[in-house]
């Protein structure tokens, strides 16, 4: 049975929109193509059609979702990273880096009534940057999230008992790789989930098998399980073991899980300080689980309980406050996208895509 696998190739973040696009796919890709034109044009529905179409030819197929519109896709991946249509338009620009070996452009905008667009001008260059606006300020709103987390940690941190926590990062870290299989390919770095217009959304529940050994973590921001997670990606990446890293979507320098597929393991970080990581397994038996806040000193967290949680709430109200901000985009993204789907010839659009779909298919063989 084909699996299917969700995930993010990009974030809303507190640092703007993070891009990892360029983990999409392996290096190897025999078939990169790359999907150009504007709003409506129907490069979501291209996807998910091909997707479905390798899926009910029992091929695996990775499904890789839009953060600014958690119903549309970025890309679809197929048969192991052999093959992949991507979205190379704004804010994620991707261009070809190996033109007609492995990368090829279509360019929808080929098949619009541009006469039909033109006459819409005003209204699109209106939309467009008002769209552009509102992500301004969704991202205006998760920096300000960031510096209510920086002061909520700072006082987590103060309470931290660092030597007990130092002693478990090694020691979790020491069991979570031992007798690891070392391929020396280049880990690959993903989201599980995204602050998106539908809010804090999550596909990991379609990324760990029932028979995965995983090793469970949660605590305070700053309290070490953040700190656990940077450790064991640094020692993945000089022991050469191949690992697939997914960060978390509010501040993309830090990780929420890393899955090491060849050993069927993962190492998770259960905090739910962004996405909820519980709600996507359940009903999960650990190889290991700890807490991190047994780390803490009670009494200082109680003196400091006040700062902490006007901190906390702070934080949570800046990421509501950007949703509210990504949706109103993307529902101006959707008129947008109401004048030029009368102006395309989606017969046309449809011929092409089942053109490349036996391409694809070739390339599979």
């Amino acid at each position: 049975m084909a699996k299917e696998r969700h995930l993010f190739p990009g974030a809303n973040s507190c640092y703007g929109f993070y891009s990892l696009y360029e983990h999409m796919v392996p290096p190897q890709v025999k078939s990169k193509v790359i999907l150009k034109g504007g709003p409506g044009t129907g490069k979501s529905t291209f996807m998910k059609r091909i997707g479905a179409d390798l899926t009910a030819r029992q091929i695996d197929t990775e499904y890789q979702w839009c953060s600014s519109d958690n119903n549309s896709l970025d890309g679809v991946v197929g048969g192991r990273g052999q093959i992949c249509v991507l979205d190379g338009t704004a804010p994620h620009v991707v261009d070809p880096r190996f033109p007609g070996a492995v990368d090829r452009i279509i360019n929808l905008g080929e098949y619009w009534d541009a006469a039909m667009l033109k006459e819409n001008r005003g209204n699109i260059q209106k939309l467009t940057e008002s769209i552009g606006l509102y992500f301004k300020r969704a991202y205006n709103r998760l920096a300000e999230s960031q510096l209510a987390l920086l002061e909520w940690k700072s006082y987590i941190q103060e309470a931290c008992d660092m030597q007990a926590v130092n002693r478990n990062i090694l020691a979790l870290a020491d069991e979570f790789l031992l007798n690891r299989t070392r391929s020396m390919a280049a880990s690959r770095h993903l989201f599980a989930g995204a602050i998106s217009p539908g809010g804090i959304v999550s596909k990991a529940d379609s990324l760990l098998d029932s028979d995965f050994a995983v090793l469970g973590v949660k605590g305070s921001p700053g309290g070490g399980c953040k700190e656990l997670m940077q450790h064991v990606s640094s020692q993945i990446e000089l022991a050469g073991i191949y690992a697939e890293i997914f960060h978390c979507p509010f501040d993309p320098q830090k990780i929420d899980m890393i899955i090491i597929p060849e050993d069927k393991t993962a190492l998770v970080d259960f905090s739910s300080n962004v996405i909820d990581y519980e709600a996507a397994w359940p009903v999960r038996k650990f190889k290991r689980f700890l807490d991190f806040d047994q780390f803490l000193d009670q009494s200082v967290l109680d003196s400091a309980a006040k700062v902490i949680f006007d901190s906390r709430e702070r934080f949570e109200a800046g990421i509501r406050a950007a949703i509210a901000q990504i949706k109103t985009a993307k529902d101006q993204h959707d008129e947008l996208e109401t004048y030029y789907v009368p102006a395309m010839d989606f017969e046309r659009i449809e011929e092409v895509r089942q053109e490349l779909l036996a391409e694809l298919l070739d390339e599979l063989e």
